[in-house]
């Protein structure tokens, strides 16, 4: 009976903190973010010249232009270009990821994202 009741005793005992899991992290807002999030207080405070009118509509500006104008589409990845050594074997893609023929992205698809991207 004594065992049992010193085992229960040692099982209510609360464990040692261990400090790697006492790190507060800060809130990431996302599109899902609750609307209780904007009653938050902010603790982040912009640089002066982060808050500048020219800055602002600098952005608002950009915001309407398809990245692809400007950079290019976005190749395919190859990594053996990436990783080149003497033993470079990478397995052949899936059917999963295969991004080409039926499941490639069509020019209609394309043009859509843009339009409710907002690209000019």
């Amino acid at each position: 009976m004594a065992a049992r009741v010193k085992a229960q005793l040692e099982a209510a005992r609360p464990e040692p903190a261990i400090p790697s899991e006492s790190i507060e992290l800060p809130e990431v807002d996302s599109e899902y973010s609750d609307s209780d999030d904007e009653d938050r207080v902010k603790k982040f405070d912009p640089p002066h010249w982060a808050q500048s009118p020219e800055l602002r509509q600098a952005l608002v500006d950009q915001s309407s232009i398809n990245p692809d104008n400007i950079f290019g589409p976005i190749r395919p990845l190859r990594m053996e270009e990436i990783f080149r050594s003497r033993n470079n074997r990478f397995r052949a893609r899936t059917s999963s990821a295969n991004w080409v023929g039926t499941d490639q992205l069509t020019l209609e698809e394309e043009r859509e994202y843009a339009r409710r991207m907002g690209f000019r």
